[in-house]
């Protein structure tokens, strides 16, 4: 995780970007479970974004 953490922010990979993000789907899905059927895409849209904020700006500094 913390390699593609460091494609994703240094060679601006969006596929490393993506594996982060389909490395999560799972919990996701299944925290959506939580959520009333009528909200729950525009949460996991909203996750997602929030998601590729966290892995753009996310302090790899001792990750090298």
């Amino acid at each position: 995780m913390a390699e593609l953490l460091v494609q994703a922010q240094e060679h601006h990979d969006q596929n490393a970007t993506l594996q982060i993000l389909e490395s999560f789907t799972p919990k996701i899905k299944a925290s959506l479970l939580q959520v009333p059927a009528n909200h729950r895409e525009d949460l996991k849209q909203e996750l997602y974004v929030k998601m590729i904020e966290v892995i753009q700006t996310f302090d790899i500094s001792e990750l090298k």
